[in-house]
């Protein structure tokens, strides 16, 4: 339970912190600023340009990953739902409201988890018992 807890408690944070807000605002407007490796030659132009995007894209839903924990990673609905957030923050006008949003409902399942089980279905036992062995 604590576990769930804390994942929710970091992933809140993270969201609402400045981190994320530096990494969604490049995500929202990714040419504004790759404009500068215009200069650099072909092949090691991609790679730094990979490298730096991708560096921001996973900054930017590394909060949302961490969720996964006590959710459940092979959670379909939980996926899903997290790549509508995903989707809404780095698209949509109110995207940056969303992610403060999004971390606040963070701040209190964290408050919530470890009194509730049905909040962290990927923490569940769900290997079968050795008694019948």
């Amino acid at each position: 339970r604590w576990i769930g807890s804390i994942a929710f408690l970091l992933a809140g944070l993270y969201q609402l912190g400045p981190l994320k807000h530096v990494c969604l605002r490049h995500c929202r407007d990714p040419l504004g600023h790759l404009v500068r490796y215009a200069g650099f030659r072909r092949p090691a132009r991609d790679l730094r340009v990979g490298i730096h995007h991708g560096a921001y894209c996973v900054g930017c839903c590394a909060g949302l990953m961490v969720v996964l924990v006590p959710l459940g990673v092979m959670n379909i609905a939980a996926m899903a739902g997290l790549a509508l957030v995903i989707f809404a923050e780095k698209l949509w006008s109110r995207g940056p409201a969303l992610a403060g949003v999004v971390g606040i409902a963070f701040l209190v399942l964290a408050l919530l988890a470890p009194f509730q089980d049905w909040l962290l279905p990927g923490l569940q036992g769900s290997m079968p018992s050795m008694d019948g062995m």
